[in-house]
């Protein structure tokens, strides 16, 4: 447990990082405005820097709001979370979230895996018929869905999907197409998204047809004792 804002020089009743926290001295007591919160520290390649309060969150909050940063280009950041006690105790580190900075001074965001397996088959009604599966294996970030991006002749529109399938968490999935031009051919890239999207170039391709996949009639099957 880290009470270390309680060690701050206290100026008529307020530190730094108290103040932060809505910590009141007065009359030799202190006590906490809200009922416990957490905060935020950062720290660059792993190195933290407990003495700074980045951010300060509400117990219940899923996310927060930073303020604008000026991070050097092309450094590593990391921020943790601790939860703070009515009575200013912290707990120990939340899981690590790591900002990478790229040349330029943009914040890299981190992206899925690429689906992988993708297939392509025809179905009924002129529509073509897409599978992938998403492995979860050593991934940086969970893909919020997958964008569907079509091209019927004229290349693929990357800002415009066709579709947008969503993440259940499960390893497969497919997408149906709507009724197609018979006999025009189409091609088809799936992608993972989150903050960002991953950019894989894998395709597949098939032409449309009325008349759907060819089902086989009368099948006949023999059993012979051995």
């Amino acid at each position: 447990m880290d009470v270390k804002f309680l060690k701050n020089v206290v100026y008529k009743g307020r530190c730094s990082n108290a103040f932060k926290l809505g910590m009141i001295f007065a009359s030799g007591k202190g006590w906490m405005k809200p009922a416990g919160c957490h905060v935020v520290y950062r720290g660059e390649d792993g190195v933290m820097d407990y003495s700074t309060i980045q951010a300060v969150m509400n117990v219940d909050a899923a996310d927060v709001t930073i303020a604008v940063q000026d991070l050097p280009a092309e450094t590593s950041w990391h921020y943790v979370r601790r939860q703070v006690s009515d009575c200013g105790l912290e707990s120990a580190n939340s899981p690590i979230c790591v900002v990478e900075i790229d040349a330029e001074g943009e914040m890299e965001l981190p992206i899925p895996n690429s689906p992988s397996e993708l297939k392509i088959a025809k179905a009924a009604g002129g529509k073509l018929l897409l599978t992938w599966r998403y492995i979860r294996i050593n991934e940086a970030i969970s893909p919020v869905g997958f964008n569907v991006y079509q091209d019927s002749g004229e290349g693929f529109d990357y800002e415009l999907p066709a579709a947008t399938v969503r993440y259940t968490r499960a390893s497969d999935y497919k997408w149906i197409s709507p009724e197609l031009t018979d006999g025009q051919l189409y091609k088809y890239v799936v992608r993972a998204f989150a903050s960002a999207e991953e950019v894989n170039t894998v395709t597949v391709q098939e032409n449309a047809d009325a008349q759907g996949p060819v089902l086989i009639d009368d099948i006949t099957v023999t059993i012979e004792d051995v």
